[in-house]
């Protein structure tokens, strides 16, 4: 079996609007940030994504997931779900992504085994401070389990 560790810079933003892709791209080059941004616009490239990693070189598993919410095809509840119930992708660090607040939609994604609920920022002063937060504790503080890629 093989077993890879996660690409320590490598970060999956599951994201279907271009300006919050944008910000997050700009946030990461304002923050001088070693993350490498992969993105993909709807669930069920997420899925395809996550799935097609470790399987060649080329293909280096995440270290963690930025998922948003409302997403064409699966949404991020679905996506979710998939993942923490895979005995490979429950490994990842899912994040949910969104501009929503609502009570329940955060119940709901800490209910599927969400790793973190977080509200999209509005500036880039405030893309670029996530991108802190982000990279020091999932890239820098945590110890991150290795994949095992070929386990199913």
């Amino acid at each position: 079996m093989a077993s890879e560790r996660p690409d320590t810079n490598r970060v999956l933003l599951v994201e279907d609007n271009p300006h919050d892709v944008r910000l997050a791209r700009e946030a990461i080059v304002e923050a001088d940030s070693s993350i490498e941004l992969d993105v993909v616009t709807d669930g069920a490239a997420a899925l395809d994504y996550l799935r097609s990693r470790g399987t060649t070189t080329d293909t280096p598993v995440p270290a963690f997931v930025l998922l948003d919410y409302n997403l064409p095809k699966r949404d991020g509840a679905d996506v979710l779900s998939v993942i923490k119930s895979d005995s490979i992708l429950r490994r990842i660090p899912t994040n949910i992504f969104t501009t929503s607040d609502s009570k329940e939609d955060i119940v709901r994604m800490y209910d599927l085994h969400a790793n973190a609920y977080l509200t999209k920022p509005q500036t880039i002063d405030q893309y670029v401070s996530l991108v802190d937060h982000l990279e020091s504790f999932w890239l820098s503080t945590v110890t991150l389990p290795p994949i095992d890629t070929h386990e199913h």
